[in-house]
């Protein structure tokens, strides 16, 4: 059962991240840097910046965990000890991004 939802979840979040991704390129790339001021300090799209954010630590280190753990072979201590390691640097990771939005 755990198992299918994390496959369900990488799907998702993948899903997700193509059309944040998408979003992002837009705002931030063709637009005038005073609109993209703007846009920053709207809550609403500093909320959208943060889903972002999670949506794709959450893709990524899943996958990282995803191969690191089909292409390898190790005992239960060490999937667990990964699986620590990689939800701590996303929780470090996730924090940073999101204090950075208090700086605007």
């Amino acid at each position: 059962m755990r198992n299918a939802l994390n496959w369900y979840l990488q799907r998702i979040t993948g899903a997700l991240l193509v059309i944040l991704l998408a979003a992002h390129f837009w705002v931030e790339h063709f637009l005038t840097y005073r609109t993209v001021l703007a846009r920053v300090s709207n809550p609403l799209w500093q909320a959208i910046d943060i889903s972002f954010l999670l949506v794709a630590l959450y893709h990524g280190l899943s996958g990282l965990r995803n191969i690191v753990l089909d292409y390898s072979r190790v005992g239960a201590r060490a999937v667990q000890a990964i699986t620590i390691v990689l939800v701590a640097a996303g929780a470090l990771w996730a924090y940073w991004g999101i204090e950075a939005f208090r700086n605007l």
